[in-house]
């Protein structure tokens, strides 16, 4: 018994971690804001995607951006010899 309440808990954690680091922020126009989130409530991801109106995104397309992964590139690049100046300082 114990095994099987084991392997359900390591499948739950597993589960809301990927759904965690699915998360995407969707930028859109601002004219088309209440389109895209439609369509996301639509398909039950606006638990995922978030939708925010942006005047720099590109006529006619959405852009989608991974913060997880910028956050973990910025942190990655901090800790790199390139970029000393990126290091908090102590």
């Amino acid at each position: 018994m114990t095994d099987v309440f084991e392997a359900m808990l390591t499948a739950i954690h597993f589960h809301r971690i990927a759904r965690e680091e699915s998360k995407r922020l969707i930028l859109c126009e601002p004219h088309r804001e209440h389109q895209v989130r439609a369509a996301v409530d639509q398909a039950g991801a606006a638990d995922i995607l978030t939708v925010r109106p942006s005047l720099a995104c590109p006529e006619g397309m959405l852009v989608v951006i991974d913060e997880n992964a910028i956050e973990a590139s910025c942190r990655e690049a901090a800790q790199s010899p390139m970029f000393p100046w990126m290091r908090r300082q102590s």
